[in-house]
C-alpha cells in the first residue's frame, strides 16, 4: 500500500473531497517511482462519487479501468486527518 495525504474540508464530520481522492488514486496507480507504475489508467470513480467520512481504520473503494479491464482499488484511512493508503488494483 502507498500512502497519500487527502484534502478535507467543511464543518461537522470530516470528509475527504472525492474528486481530489480520485486524482490521488490515479496518481498512485500511474507513478512509476512512488506508485504502482500502471499504464493506461482511466475512469477512476471512488465511493460512488460521494465524499467519504474520514475516520482512521475505515476505507473507501474505487473502480478503475486499467489497460481496458475494470479493477477495484481499496483505500484505507491511516489517521483522522485524511491520510489514506492505496492498495494495488485487483
Amino acid at each position: 500500500m502507498l500512502v497519500l495525504r487527502g484534502t478535507v474540508g467543511g464543518s461537522g464530520p470530516v470528509e475527504l473531497d472525492v474528486l481530489k481522492a480520485q486524482d490521488g488514486v490515479r496518481q498512485v496507480l500511474t507513478d512509476p517511482i512512488n506508485g504502482y507504475g500502471r499504464d493506461n489508467v482511466t475512469n477512476v470513480r471512488c465511493n460512488n462519487g460521494v465524499n467519504p467520512t474520514v475516520r482512521k481504520g475505515t476505507s473507501f473503494s474505487c473502480v478503475v479501468t486499467v489497460d481496458g479491464a475494470q479493477r477495484r482499488v481499496l483505500a484505507e484511512f491511516t489517521d483522522d486527518a485524511g491520510t489514506y493508503a492505496v492498495d494495488r488494483p485487483r
